[in-house]
């Protein structure tokens, strides 16, 4: 059969093969999005997409929160399913983490068809994405920009053009408007990049099925092509990277001190990478939870780095510098939190796609060993029987292990026993006889998330809460129908509550490993909601309401 016609065919099998494994990623992902409690971080999240909800008003906060890219996206999916609810806002998550796939599509001729899907299939069934794909945060925006952005930039230093330098300095934008650790991206592809420059070999720029990622240049006429050459191309490419970051960080141009936020982002975040602040872990913390995340496929990679260095194969030397570089560096840095192993397992999971596309080459070359060839044919099955386990520990985790603090990924998670506190305060304030709907005048103690966006979601007024980060005053608490309290001032708080005792009636629920929400309901009112049936007239979940009431505008929030 003629080449032209095997490579339209791979490409057909490589587009249905992708199209299949996003449908697989949508099926893996949606059911039961609810089930799993908010995790504090969602809470806050979500009180960030709300205040864009209703008023257009985000402001870049650079010292405790990541980039702003994850509040619009969120944004566009509470106009899409008609307002905020639980489910809107992880759509945009579940969204991203199931087009992973599609965004490996730019690399195909490099990586191959095999190496295409058997990478999308690893992203697709991988225990840790799959759980951060359903979870709100920043972390698999991340992942699919820098995907987008490693393939466009493949594709740039095989033929520089336009097209392809300004997709890539467009999703290299939108990586840094996620997250400051794009700035560890853009060092290991870096790295990657320059490794295969300095060792790798030459190869045929026009192998239909393993061309040469720099065009086949040597190394003096690769660099001249990317940068002399080039110029124009780069000038047009820093002009797209700095509007994405003007037209995000600015707010859409209502806060302009958000673009110098971006870069003051690095002196407190590189703080808390040096000294660890509140979540200090070891160097060996992210090669145990790979161990997890990539299941047999994390030792595929040892060989198809031997692969590469012996082959001095440039795109397999650029892949072990990425991966290598990633691993390093995100366990050198003390600060770490479990979902930034999706970045290791990125690269490690494009390198075992790239070492199966290698091996299929060899096992289809008719002028191998027949021996050797059925080696490269094993050696391609190989990372497909790490695929069973993936599935099986994603189907469990994320159907009935969502909490489970064993789980090493599933981290400072909000416990399902967190939900009755949702039952009683909701029942509470619809068993009073003068209910409005709005919800009860509330003092919250350390007590904010996510408890906040549950009630806000379902019709409570957010006026008549008080949000405190300190011991509360008496005159607070002689207004509030329902005190919570958690975290460093709940011994004093407890003590203010337990002076006034016969007026208050207690109860204590589960909120995360280590912590728990200490409520105080009027005891009249406590009373009532009992008389009208207590929790079991009180079903758990409750949709959220399509008229969310609109607190007070804030200071500085457009008119």
């Amino acid at each position: 059969m003629p080449e032209s016609r095997l490579d339209r065919r791979a490409l057909i099998t490589c587009w249905v093969g992708v199209l299949l494994l996003v449908a697989f990623s949508f099926w893996l992902r949606l059911p039961g999005l609810e089930d799993k409690p908010l995790h504090s971080d969602e809470g806050v999240n979500g009180w960030f997409t709300l205040r864009l909800w209703w008023w257009n008003y985000y402001v870049y906060r650079h010292s405790d929160y990541h980039g702003p890219f994850l509040y619009y996206w969120n944004l566009l999916w509470f106009q899409l399913m008609g307002g905020p609810s639980d489910a809107a806002l992880r759509m945009g998550t579940v969204v991203t983490g199931s087009l992973l796939p599609a965004a490996l599509l730019p690399a195909r001729r490099q990586l191959g068809t095999v190496g295409v899907l058997m990478t999308g299939l690893l992203l697709t069934v991988a225990p840790c994405v799959v759980y951060f794909s359903r979870t709100n945060i920043h972390e698999i925006h991340l992942l699919f920009f820098t995907i987008l952005w490693g393939t466009t930039l493949l594709r740039f230093a095989a033929e520089p053009s336009m097209k392809w330098g300004l997709l890539s300095a467009a999703a290299s934008a939108l990586a840094f408007a996620n997250k400051e650790t794009a700035l560890i991206t853009l060092g290991a592809l870096g790295l990657g990049g320059g490794i295969a420059w300095l060792l790798g070999r030459a190869g045929d720029a026009d192998d239909p099925h393993d061309p040469d990622v720099f065009g086949g240049r040597d190394r003096r006429s690769a660099l001249f092509a990317w940068t002399k050459e080039s110029w124009v191309i780069w000038a047009a490419g820093a002009g797209v990277f700095a509007v994405i970051i003007i037209l995000f960080f600015s707010s859409f141009f209502t806060y302009w001190s958000g673009v110098g936020g971006f870069f003051q982002a690095y002196g407190p975040w590189t703080e808390y990478g040096v000294t660890g602040r509140n979540q200090g872990k070891p160097f060996g913390y992210f090669f145990e939870l790979m161990k997890l995340t990539e299941g047999w496929a994390l030792y595929m990679t040892a060989p198809a780095m031997v692969w590469a260095l012996v082959r001095r194969h440039r795109f397999g030397l650029a892949l072990i510098g990425w991966f290598l570089g990633s691993f390093v560096v995100y366990s050198a840095i003390s600060y770490k939190t479990p979902w930034c192993v999706l970045n290791i397992d990125l690269a490690g999971f494009v390198l075992v796609g790239w070492s199966a596309q290698q091996a299929w080459l060899a096992a289809r070359n008719a002028n191998t060993h027949v021996g050797l060839r059925g080696l490269g044919a094993l050696l391609m099955l190989v990372p497909l029987s790490a695929v069973p386990g993936l599935l099986a520990t994603s189907l469990d985790d994320n159907a009935d292990r969502y909490d489970d603090k064993k789980v090493p990924y599933v981290y400072v998670q909000t416990e399902r026993e967190f939900f009755p506190l949702l039952q009683d305060a909701l029942g509470a304030a619809r068993a009073r006889p003068a209910d409005d709907g709005k919800g009860l005048n509330t003092l919250s103690v350390w007590a904010k998330n996510p408890y906040r966006w549950y009630v806000i979601t379902r019709g409570w007024d957010h006026d008549r809460a008080r949000y405190a980060k300190k011991v509360p005053k008496q005159k607070w608490i002689d207004k509030a129908d329902l005190v919570l309290a958690t975290g460093k001032d709940l011994r004093e708080t407890q003590k203010l509550m337990e002076a006034q005792t016969d007026a208050w009636h207690t109860e204590t629920y589960k909120l995360r490993p280590g912590h728990r929400i200490h409520a105080y309901f009027r005891q009249e009112l406590w009373d009532d909601y009992q008389a009208a049936g207590g929790r079991a007239a009180t079903p758990w979940p409750q949709p959220s309401v399509d008229d969310i009431p609109v607190p007070r505008t804030p200071k500085g929030a457009p008119k």
